[in-house]
């Protein structure tokens, strides 16, 4: 047995003792604690839960006995704190990250930052991992809000001493369908909506708005009318194999540029670096491409994707982003969770839908949460395997993409 395996076992071994500790530590608090879980590291995952964050925060306002948490990693509070969007709720920074989550050392000092005061409730806007489970059930709590998707057993087995040592669960069952996951956007509004009602039965959302992501700065200035490609994907990802062939890039770049008046800016962090100064490489008209790769702060990307004509990128955070700011976007989109976060269907009510560019449906669509054995499978294996990427990414050609661009873009633009 390796010895990330034993320290998981040893993590679990060690929330359980926690829970069995003698309790009501806590000295009865003026106020009520509420404790949001933002497990998921990605800014995507936390770009979708900020309209829920949003409406929570301004419904809890007008309850001045309670007091909110957040608990997330570090890039999820700095992503909160720098788009100013953390609603005058507390951030708690606790290590989600999932190269850490057989550190022992790492998973106490998470708990120690936790267990500080008395919960009556803890909420979840996704599922709760083995790991975060193992986190919890030690804590002082009364109630706890979480979602769970139905459509494997796996999740509903691996940790069912932990599912059973947590108390007071109010679960919300989501995802029984194998053609479509449900969109992460409607089953927040769900979770939110139920929460409300667990704290109140008289307590709801008035209206429910799309949050404006305020105006940061405006140092960067770009003078001519622009849009946005980033060839590059967060590191660390859960699907590391979504990035598109960068030929492909440069031909959609290459059209753009002869076929518009735009500039393209290149845009993305260190982890972007190499893709954008390969694509950079690939495209003719240079002196119409500004490359601000690495260049600004996170406030200053955020207001340049909020100011361009479109972004076009792989299936990353900054597509959701994009949406938010309401600017106009074009997605490479697989299928490995098809629904899940694209596409956006009709039900989702926001400003600004990315508009997938995908083949269409694989048989292993889902593969994700199914375990597949078609001949689909077996060629998108072999094709990770050879060239380190899914099957569904590198079936869309940059014809596909080139058409998109001319229909919802240069055609409405007359």
């Amino acid at each position: 047995m390796s010895m990330a395996s034993k320290n998981k076992i040893l993590i679990v071994l060690q929330g359980i003792l926690w829970h069995f500790k003698s309790k009501n530590k806590f000295k009865k608090d003026k106020h009520k604690n509420i404790l949001i879980i933002l497990e998921l590291p990605g800014i995507g995952d936390a770009v979708l839960q900020i309209n829920v964050l949003y409406h929570l925060s301004r419904v809890m306002k007008d309850q001045s006995d309670y007091k909110l948490y957040i608990a997330g990693s570090k890039i999820t509070c700095n992503f909160l704190e720098n788009i100013k969007s953390t609603f005058d709720i507390e951030l708690v920074e606790v290590d989600f990250s999932f190269e850490n989550r057989s550190n022992f050392s790492i998973f106490k000092d998470n708990y120690l930052k936790l267990n500080s005061r008395y919960y009556c409730y803890i909420i979840s806007f996704d599922n709760l991992s083995s790991y975060t489970k193992a986190l919890i059930i030690g804590l002082e709590y009364g109630g706890i809000v979480f979602s769970e998707d139905q459509i494997t057993k796996k999740y509903l087995s691996k940790d069912f001493i932990l599912r059973l040592l947590l108390k007071n669960i109010n679960l919300i069952k989501t995802n029984y369908s194998t053609q479509l996951l449900t969109h992460k956007l409607l089953v927040y509004k769900n979770i939110l909506n139920f929460f409300l009602k667990c704290v109140n039965k008289d307590l709801f959302v008035n209206k429910y708005e799309e949050y404006k992501i305020p105006i940061l700065v405006q140092t960067i200035k770009i003078e001519d009318n622009y849009c946005i490609l980033s060839a590059g994907i967060a590191q660390g990802h859960d699907y590391p194999y979504r990035s598109w062939n960068i030929e492909k890039f440069a031909a959609v770049a290459n059209f753009i540029l002869e076929n518009t008046d735009l500039t393209i800016c290149l845009v993305g962090t260190k982890d972007d670096e190499v893709a954008n100064s390969e694509l950079y490489n690939m495209i003719k008209m240079k002196n119409r491409v500004i490359d601000l790769t690495t260049k600004t702060s996170f406030a200053e990307w955020v207001e340049v994707l909020r100011n361009a004509e479109f972004v076009f990128g792989n299936d990353s955070g900054y597509i959701h982003l994009a949406s938010m700011l309401r600017t106009k976007s074009f997605v490479i989109a697989g299928f490995w969770n098809y629904g899940r976060f694209l596409p956006y269907s009709d039900d989702v009510e926001v400003c600004a839908k990315p508009i997938d560019i995908r083949t269409d449906k694989p048989k292993c669509a889902l593969c994700n949460f199914i375990k597949h054995k078609c001949i689909e499978k077996v060629e998108c294996d072999k094709k990770v395997i050879k060239d380190g990427i899914y099957k569904c990414i590198d079936d869309i050609t940059a014809e596909m993409a080139i058409e998109a661009v001319k229909s919802y873009y240069i055609g409405q633009k007359g």
